[in-house]
C-alpha cells in the first residue's frame, strides 16, 4: 500500500513540473489520487476479509476440539454405565477399563458413623496428615513395596492414616497388581475406592468399588461397596444409577451392618429415591 501511494505521488509530481497546470493535468492528478484511494480501500478490506478468515478458522478449531472432549466424556459415561449395568446382572465375566477418568470434584470420604463403623482406616482417613516417619509427603513415586504381602498391606495403609493419598494411592494399586489372591487384597481394593472419594476422583471411585463387587462378592465389606458406589455415581451427579445401586444394595444385603443401611437411607433421601 505504501508502494502504490508513493509511486503515485512520485507520477503526480512528476506531471507537474514537467509542463505548467493546466486543467487537463490537474484532472489527471484528481483522476490518479480518487484511483489510488479506491486501491487502498481495496487492499484495507482484504486485510480484514483475511483476518475475519483466520478469526473462523481459530473457532472452528476451538469448536471441533470441544465436541471432541464431549464425545469422548459420553463414551466415558456409557462405558460406566455398562460397567455397573453388568454388576448389577451379575455378570463376572464383565471386564471393566482400568479408569474412568478424573470426575466431578466434591466430598472427600464417606464416613459412616463416627467411631461406629469398627474401622480405624476409614474412621481416621480425613482426620490425620503427613506421612509415614521418616518418610517426606508427596511423591507418588517414592513407593518401595514390601514383598511380604502383610507387610506390604501395613505399609500402604500407613500412608493412608498419615493423609498422604497420592502415595497411599500409588501403595495400593502396587498391591493389588502385585498380590491379587491375596486374603487382603479385597480390602486393598476397597482402599482404592475410599482414596479416590476423598480425592474427589468420583468417576475412578466408581470404578474401584466395581471391580471390588466384581471381583469379591462375598467379601465382608460387599455392602459398603455398593453404599459407596451409589455415593460416587450420587456425586456425578448420576442419581437414577445412585438409586439403581442402593436399592441393590438392600436386596442382596438385607443383613448388612446398621451404619450402612442408615448411610443408605440418608443418601436415598437426598437425590430422592422412589
Amino acid at each position: 500500500m505504501t508502494l502504490i501511494r508513493t509511486a503515485a505521488m512520485t507520477f503526480a509530481a512528476a506531471l507537474l513540473f514537467a509542463s505548467p497546470a493546466s486543467a487537463g493535468t490537474k484532472d489527471d492528478i484528481r483522476d490518479l489520487q480518487a484511483r489510488l484511494a479506491a486501491a487502498e480501500q481495496a487492499l484495507s478490506g482484504q486485510s480484514q476479509a483475511v483476518l475475519k478468515i483466520s478469526q473462523l478458522e481459530r473457532r472452528l478449531e476451538d469448536m471441533t476440539g470441544e465436541i471432541e472432549r464431549l464425545q469422548y466424556e459420553l463414551d466415558q459415561a456409557n462405558t460406566r454405565l455398562d460397567a455397573v449395568s453388568a454388576v448389577l446382572a451379575g455378570d463376572s465375566n464383565f471386564q471393566a477399563p482400568g479408569d474412568f477418568s478424573a470426575g466431578v470434584p466434591g466430598g472427600g470420604p464417606v464416613s459412616l458413623m463416627p467411631g461406629a463403623s469398627g474401622d480405624p482406616i476409614g474412621d481416621q482417613i480425613s482426620q490425620s496428615s503427613g506421612a509415614p516417619a521418616g518418610v517426606a509427603a508427596g511423591d507418588p513415586n517414592d513407593i518401595a513395596l514390601p514383598l511380604d504381602p502383610n507387610a506390604a498391606f501395613d505399609y500402604a495403609s500407613g500412608f493412608l492414616l498419615a493423609g498422604d493419598y497420592a502415595r497411599a494411592k500409588s501403595a495400593f494399586t502396587l498391591y493389588v497388581e502385585a498380590f491379587p489372591n491375596h486374603p487382603r487384597t479385597a480390602d486393598a481394593q476397597f482402599r482404592l475406592g475410599e482414596i479416590h472419594l476423598a480425592l474427589g476422583e468420583n468417576a475412578a471411585a466408581a470404578d474401584a468399588f466395581i471391580a471390588h463387587i466384581r471381583n469379591y462378592p462375598n467379601d465382608q465389606r460387599s455392602a459398603e461397596a455398593y453404599l459407596k458406589l451409589g455415593t460416587a455415581f450420587a456425586r456425578l451427579d448420576k442419581s437414577s444409577e445412585a438409586c439403581t445401586v442402593f436399592k441393590t444394595m438392600k436386596s442382596k444385603h438385607p443383613n448388612a451392618p446398621s451404619p450402612v443401611m442408615q448411610r443408605a437411607d440418608l443418601e436415598m433421601a437426598r437425590i430422592d429415591c422412589k
